[in-house]
């Protein structure tokens, strides 16, 4: 049997570094160690996705195409044109906003419904419950972490980028609206009153969005005289080496499906202190802040009560050992599931059909 042709399409790929370039390359990787699959990747950001009908051509040079996130700039090309598609299509939904936003677009899908393959992460996120409310089927796959990756890094972050601190709080996200980073000078501003001998470390990838630097530098600048260090483009086992040699992993991103900084820290021993976004709650190994108040967007909105949850949160982990020990033994249960080997194989099953 031959080879199957894999087509992924994306706004965002590798090599550029984020979330979703994360998990295209493991479904990518594997994929083609494990079974052989010939994988191209068409990401928008690398200029190697045309637009219109060549967007179309591209796809049908494949067996089998995967846009990841309904939110890809031509899905709407692709519904439109999905008689002019040869290949069968799968649609990992990363939270289904552009189709839960455009009545048109759900109107194309469900006419079209019978080429399409639906994949959501976890069966507590918003584009899951909107399938089973449209009747539209759906496979959950989880993401998944490379554990390997986490257990053969021996790099001493500390040492490396001459951290003097008692304590490493870890902020690991690129600039994105909604990503919540703008909390991050509040907190360790109200902090210093709870707690001694800190830094917060804020890592992020350069990313061709248009607000990127606009967003760091205002935070930049609300950090002024605060013991925040901001990180850029560091190489990938840096990463690695700080989520391990962290003390507490705090995430303000105030909307997500399912982020893999939350399965890393799993992999890392890391405890996490979160707002309730996207399927944290599933996700044992760190602290999970209720917060009901939401913009008309659906962002939670990030208030004095809620930096104030931060606040105890965060001095509770790291001067109770006892309950920093629970949440990482809590985290560690059956942590070789969420390795990438086992969620791959799902992706073929998927795929093969």
């Amino acid at each position: 049997m031959s080879s199957l042709r894999l087509g992924i399409f994306c706004n965002f790929g590798p090599p550029s570094v984020g979330g979703s370039e994360n998990v295209i390359k493991h479904i990518s990787e594997r994929l083609a160690i494990d079974y052989d699959y010939k994988v191209n990747i068409y990401s928008y950001n690398n200029n190697s996705c045309n637009k219109g009908y060549g967007l179309i051509s591209q796809i049908n040079e494949n067996d089998h195409i995967l846009i990841y996130s309904d939110s890809f700039w031509g899905f709407d090309t692709i519904l439109r044109h999905i008689d002019r598609i040869n290949c069968t299509v799968s649609c990992s939904l990363v939270g289904a906003y552009n189709m839960r936003n455009d009545v048109h677009l759900l109107k194309l899908l469900k006419e079209n419904i019978d080429r399409f393959n639906l994949i959501t992460h976890s069966v507590i996120t918003e584009d899951y419950k909107w399938c089973v409310d449209n009747d539209l089927p759906v496979t959950v796959i989880p993401n998944g972490v490379n554990l390997s990756e986490f257990n053969d890094n021996i790099i001493n972050f500390r040492q490396k980028y001459n951290i003097k601190e008692k304590y490493i709080i870890l902020n690991i996200s690129n600039w994105f609206f909604g990503k919540g980073q703008e909390a991050i000078p509040k907190i360790c501003k109200k902090l210093n009153s709870n707690l001694k001998d800190f830094i917060i470390l804020q890592c992020s990838n350069a990313v061709q969005y248009p607000y990127d630097k606009t967003f760091l530098n205002r935070t930049k600048r609300q950090s002024a005289g605060l013991n925040i260090k901001f990180l850029r483009d560091l190489p990938r086992e840096d990463i690695v080496s700080a989520f391990k040699c962290a003390d507490l992993f705090l995430m303000t991103s105030k909307k997500e499906v399912a982020p893999l900084v939350i399965l890393e820290c799993k992999a890392a021993k890391l405890p996490y202190i979160s707002m309730n976004v996207g399927n944290t709650g599933e996700n044992a190994g760190g602290i999970v802040i209720e917060n009901s108040e939401e913009d008309y967007k659906g962002y939670k909105v990030i208030n004095d009560i809620i930096i104030n949850r931060y606040i105890i949160n965060i001095t509770n982990i790291l001067e109770d050992n006892n309950l920093k020990n629970k949440l990482i033994t809590e985290g560690q249960k059956e942590i070789d599931k969420i390795d990438w080997k086992n969620m791959v194989s799902l992706y073929h099953e998927v795929f093969s059909k």
